[in-house]
This record gives C-alpha cells, sequence and structure tokens, in this order.
C-alpha cells in the first residue's frame, strides 16, 4: 500500500488539482488531498476531479466523506476515530503502539517543517527508527524531509516518505518528486 514517495497536496501552495496531477504523471501513489478550511462540498468536488488521476487517494481529515466516497482517510490529532480505512498522525512512540486500527501511521515531524504549524518538536532519526521497529503497520516519516535528507530517511525502514515544501516550493516540482522517488 505505501511504499516510498507518499505525495501530499496542499492548497496553501497552489491548485490542489494541477499539483494532484502532477504527482499522478510521475506515478505517486498515494496522494493525499489537504485543503485545509476547505467547505466539506469543495473537498468532495476535489476528491471526485481526482479520483479520474488513477492513484489511490486519501483525504485528509475527513473520514465521512472518505467513506462516503469509498476513499481512504489521513486522521490527525483530534479528528476523532477512523471510520472505514483511514491512516493516522502519531508523534510519539505511545501514540505508535497505542494505534491498533489504521492500516499506516504518519509519524513526525521528523525534521523542522515551515509547511505545517505544529506544536511537537521535530523527531528526529532515532525516534523514527524506533517508531518503525514498534509499529505493527507501515510507517510513513513527515515534516522537513528533503532529497538530501532522504537517504538517512530511508535508513531507519519507514516504508514512506512525505515532501510537502521540498515539492511545492521548488523551481522545478517534478525534479524534486523525481529525486524523493528514487
Amino acid at each position: 500500500m505505501i511504499e516510498g514517495l507518499y505525495g501530499i497536496v496542499d492548497a496553501g501552495f497552489g491548485d490542489p488539482l494541477a499539483q494532484a496531477r502532477l504527482l499522478a504523471e510521475e506515478g505517486v501513489t498515494p496522494i493525499q488531498l489537504r485543503c485545509k478550511g476547505w467547505p466539506r462540498a469543495a473537498v468532495r468536488n476535489l476528491a471526485l476531479a481526482c479520483v479520474e488521476l488513477g492513484p489511490m487517494l486519501i483525504v485528509n481529515d475527513d473520514a465521512e466523506l472518505a467513506l462516503e466516497l469509498g476513499l481512504f482517510a489521513h486522521l490527525g490529532d483530534g479528528d476523532g476515530p477512523g471510520h472505514g480505512p483511514h491512516g493516522r498522525s502519531t508523534h510519539t512512540l505511545a501514540q505508535v503502539t497505542a494505534e491498533t486500527e489504521a492500516a499506516y501511521i504518519g509519524f513526525g515531524p521528523v525534521f523542522y517543517t515551515g509547511t505545517k504549524v505544529t506544536t511537537w518538536e521535530p523527531r528526529g532519526l532515532l525516534l523514527l527508527a524506533e517508531a518503525v521497529r514498534a509499529s505493527t503497520v507501515p510507517v510513513v516519516a513527515i515534516g522537513g524531509i528533503t532529497p538530501d535528507k532522504l537517504d538517512d530517511v530511508r535508513t531507519t525502514g519507514a516504508a514512506g516518505w512525505v515532501a510537502v515544501g521540498a515539492i511545492w516550493t521548488a523551481a522545478n516540482p517534478r525534479a524534486v518528486i523525481r529525486a524523493m522517488r528514487r
């Protein structure tokens, strides 16, 4: 299910449909739709348009909408229980070992990130490696991951990794996507 670059489209960085199209063209799967603050109807319309692109699609923060559309949900702090197939954000080993319902977990932030406001200090590579060992499901590393840090992230055994800012702030996002898929 999760292997390598886990794509996130982020409305804060421009047109999420164009971002999803670019990720799909580069063979990235899954693709998560992160449209913080959008009305549910707008997220639904975006998800329906993105389904046409082909990769596994994940709706951020809305388990009910994901279930309604037959998609995965990714749930963060305070998003409540998962209904149907979902992934879950985690930040501590206690959260990793307590998670028994998710198909995968995101763990981080691994490094400092300016992309998403968080109260969590960077977790680092050692704690990421511990999370991978402790988890019963695939672990996706998130937070501050760039092409120059990818080899270190991969040595932890993480099944996948996310790069949001590194891709969507780059002059050539396609080149960064390719570098992150290696």
